[in-house]
């Protein structure tokens, strides 16, 4: 089974969406980076400043500026169509679970059942996330939770079912671990998973 996605679609062109899109770039997924349509004139207007902001992070989150090319802006009006032949759907928007539910709703009308998906929540449980949606989408769907910045943080967290289709995950594991550089750790279903429950205890300790 070979490792690579052909696409990928990043949902939120926050810190850490941005920041996944470009690691993916670096790889040279082609990743179509959504986030909501702007007022403005330019409708991709938050995508876009999110990839003018990749350009002139520091550290750098990519390898080589020409990397940039392969993430392409959109908004979740006029090009969430691009998640009809997606490989791999992160979503990574804000941590309300009530938008999360409304846009996998979306997703599950829209993405092909090849596809698998993932959100990059760091608090709400796997149990949580998936709710609302048909045993169908629960078996392609996980918890990928990266870490800022995405390019030097080497831990990603997976939380998934039992039922999760195995041959995704096991494609996405060697994606993950081969071609993004990544140390996986397995999480139960807690809140806070593993890392931000470590990390707030010893802050709490402190």
């Amino acid at each position: 089974m070979p490792d690579n996605y052909k696409k990928v679609v990043v949902i939120g062109a926050g810190t850490m969406g941005s920041g996944i899109a470009a690691h993916l770039a670096n790889s040279n997924i082609p990743t179509i980076l959504l986030d909501l349509p702007s007022k403005d004139e330019d409708k991709n207007k938050i995508s876009n400043n999110a990839i003018v902001n990749i350009k002139k992070s520091d550290p750098p989150l990519l390898v080589e500026r020409n990397c940039l090319n392969n993430i392409q802006a959109g908004n979740l009006e006029d090009d969430f169509h691009q998640i009809s032949d997606a490989d791999w759907i992160i979503e990574a928007v804000v941590e309300r679970i009530d938008i999360k539910h409304k846009l996998y709703k979306q997703i599950e009308l829209t993405r092909n059942p090849n596809s698998i998906v993932s959100s990059n929540t760091s608090t709400i449980p796997l149990s949580i996330l998936t709710q609302e949606m048909s045993e169908e989408m629960k078996n392609d769907f996980c918890i990928t939770h990266f870490f800022n910045p995405v390019r030097f943080m080497r831990l990603l967290e997976i939380v998934e079912t039992e039922k999760l289709n195995q041959n995704k995950i096991l494609k996405l594991r060697s994606f993950c671990e081969h071609q993004l550089g990544k140390g996986i750790v397995n999480c139960k279903d807690t809140p806070g998973f593993i890392g931000n429950r470590v990390g707030v205890y010893a802050m709490q300790v402190a």
